[in-house]
């Protein structure tokens, strides 16, 4: 999907984490940064269990030299990932901490 499909989910249902995290993806990939953080914001306080967001959360923010806030979410994102078991989103605690070992101190 792209972002004007994402941006009609979001239209239809502005409440929904999921179509809000893939808006904010799909606007990181064309260099929307300020709005993708808004709205992956939004999706990480409507579904805190959902790993990917902390995860592209993450980048957004380092992109925009958030770095304190972005230290934040990865660190709370690692949290939840040493919860999960086997399964979606293992992977992605060993992501976000590199992440958070390139981050500028």
């Amino acid at each position: 999907m792209n972002v004007e499909t994402f941006r009609k989910l979001v239209k239809l249902d502005p409440e929904d984490a999921l179509s809000r995290f893939g808006l904010g993806q799909k606007l990181l990939e064309v260099g929307e940064l300020q709005e993708a953080a808004e709205h992956l914001r939004f999706a990480n306080r409507k579904a805190p269990g959902h790993l990917a967001t902390y995860h592209v959360l993450g980048q957004v923010l380092v992109k925009l030299g958030s770095y304190d806030e972005a230290r934040g979410v990865l660190e709370e994102g690692l949290k939840h990932a040493a919860g999960v078991g086997e399964g979606m989103g293992r992977d992605l605690g060993p992501a976000m901490e590199e992440m958070l070992k390139g981050l500028p101190h």
